[in-house]
């Protein structure tokens, strides 16, 4: 009986990771944007998660959020490279991350640690 190793392709991390950050940006913008609301008297905020104002001004939402929305943006765009032709299939995984990361890095130093 011949067994077989599970290979890791990198088309399927970038597939999951572009899910994952989707289902990320879909529970975050909402929230950010209901908490803005609610932070200027607008709509009712449940009392269970806390005041809106610190809601709405987290870091760590804000983080999490830019970090969402640069894997989502980049790794889409790579698939559109891919379906045009332009690039292929099995190059620009490592650097598309490598991408995001570094720009990840620069916006929340210069936003988050540098500021202060």
């Amino acid at each position: 009986m011949k067994v077989r190793n599970f290979q890791s392709y990198r088309g399927t991390w970038a597939w999951l990771t572009q899910r994952i950050s989707a289902i990320v940006l879909f529970l975050l913008i909402p929230l950010k944007i209901y908490s803005g609301w609610a932070a200027k008297g607008k709509v009712y905020f449940p009392d269970w998660l806390g005041s809106s104002r610190k809601v709405h001004f987290n870091s760590a939402i804000d983080i999490l959020l830019l970090l969402a929305f640069l894997l989502h943006g980049f790794y889409g765009l790579r698939v559109i490279l891919i379906d045009f032709g332009i690039i292929r299939e099995d190059k620009f995984f490592w650097r598309t991350l490598a991408a995001v990361v570094a720009l990840f890095a620069v916006a929340v130093y210069y936003v988050y640690i540098r500021a202060e």
